[in-house]
């Protein structure tokens, strides 16, 4: 899970910026309390941290001092995030359900293949019982 976690961090500027946070231990309510913009909301910190939004360069510096980080080391990152893209629709799910669930990136992703694994398990067993049924007389 770690080296899984590392690989998403070097080009997800969304996982990148919640790493930050989670380090210095920060709430997304000080945080936007440190930001101290107006067009800065929680409800904005939570869309950058799902890559559903950028913050815009002002926001990007602020969040440089905040955090200790140089400038382009964020820029990079974001620019990487752009630059890779969504690579599939299971990626942009992820976000969304975390985003509306309240889950982090990492336990949407438990979460789904927990899902997806029960699926299987249960469609197996599901034509395991239908082929052992007898069939009717035509």
């Amino acid at each position: 899970m770690k080296k899984f976690k590392e690989k998403l961090l070097e080009n997800d500027f969304g996982a990148y910026l919640y790493d930050l946070r989670c380090k210095e231990q920060y709430t997304i309510e000080e945080l936007a309390e440190k930001i101290n913009m107006e067009t800065v909301t929680i409800k904005g910190i939570r869309k950058w941290e799902h890559d559903l939004e950028f913050p815009n360069l002002e926001q990007m510096y602020k969040l440089s001092e905040i955090y200790e980080v140089p400038i382009e080391e964020l820029m990079q990152i974001r620019t990487q995030t752009l630059e890779e893209g969504l690579k599939g629709v299971h990626r942009v799910i992820i976000r969304f359900l975390g985003y509306f669930l309240g889950f982090s990136i990492y336990g949407t992703i438990i979460i789904g293949y927990t899902i997806i694994f029960a699926t299987l398990i249960f469609s197996f067993l599901f034509f395991i019982t239908a082929a052992n049924r007898p069939t009717a007389a035509l």
